[in-house]
């Protein structure tokens, strides 16, 4: 395969977060107010990141582990993104929680500890995260800094298109199971972003994960991909075994119309929305 063709965008991230429209909330309480720094509380490495990427008057004083066995350097641990440490939330005493509405809107009423406000995201599209956080940077009193990296990241992924489209079939696998992704979550974005065509980025179904359909062998076995895209949920080398074995038996089809091969994509480095790192996700 053309490998200017695999730089515009075949890595791209692992966990599909797809969400609904963010939640309202109220401001961020009395450090807005009296000019002192935002104390701020993320559910989401990727705003971490974000906001450790410009300058402005905050601090972020709590946030969730990356890894479940490497805990949090700088700030409070507040454990799991999906479960985080409410006890460990309320001795931080933010004054804003950054979460995600898919992920913690059923927890909203418990992360408004003290007089915290609370921020859910939508990160279920590219322009939805960037839109994401160019509202938490308003809401910690910096607003330019923030917009000015959006921009420079919506400008990069821009830069990153393919010439010509590529038909593309993304597929998360865990032990046992396969499910499509589609273009309802921000990698089936991603990739349309990058001028992939997601042949199954509109398919309905099995969605016990928002966006990631499970598609019975006889539909499955109809897609004719040029790129087959595995999102590997678990060990990276067993689950490409047991997409081969699939891929030549009842998918033989689909493997033989990829004429641009399988490629697995790296569950260290896509674990997670990365936020203003999708460009560097996109061209690495």
């Amino acid at each position: 395969m053309n490998r200017g063709i695999l730089r515009g965008g075949l890595l791209v991230l692992v966990a599909v977060v797809a969400a609904g429209a963010p939640a309202a909330f109220s401001d961020e309480g009395s450090a807005a107010r009296q000019g002192t720094p935002v104390r701020v509380a993320t559910l989401l490495p990727y705003v971490e990141d974000a906001l450790g990427a410009i300058e402005g008057p905050y601090t972020v004083v709590a946030s969730v582990r990356r890894s479940l066995t490497k805990p949090v350097s700088g700030a409070a641990d507040l454990g799991n993104p999906h479960s985080p440490s409410f006890e460990v939330l309320a001795a931080a005493r933010p004054d804003l929680v950054v979460g995600d509405i898919a992920i913690h809107g059923p927890l909203a009423d418990r992360l408004a500890v003290g007089s915290a406000a609370v921020k859910l995201v939508d990160a279920r599209s590219i322009e939805a995260t960037f839109a994401g956080l160019e509202e938490v940077g308003e809401r910690v009193r910096a607003a330019v800094p923030m917009r000015r990296a959006t921009d420079r990241a919506r400008e990069r992924l821009r830069g990153l298109r393919l010439q010509e489209p590529v038909e593309v079939l993304a597929l998360f696998g865990v032990p046992g199971a396969f499910r499509v992704i589609t273009d309802r979550t921000w990698l089936g974005d991603l990739l349309e972003t990058l001028a992939f065509r997601n042949v199954a980025g509109d398919v309905q179904g099995d969605e016990r994960f928002p966006g990631l359909v499970a598609l019975d062998d006889e539909a499955l076995a109809a897609l004719r991909p040029q790129l087959i895209l595995l999102v590997a949920h678990g060990d990276p080398r067993a689950l490409r075994a047991a997409l081969e074995d699939r891929l030549r038996g009842p998918w033989r089809g689909v493997r033989a119309a990829a004429s641009y091969g399988v490629h697995v994509l790296d569950p260290t480095r896509f674990a997670a929305n990365p936020g203003l790192g999708l460009p560097d996700a996109a061209e690495s």
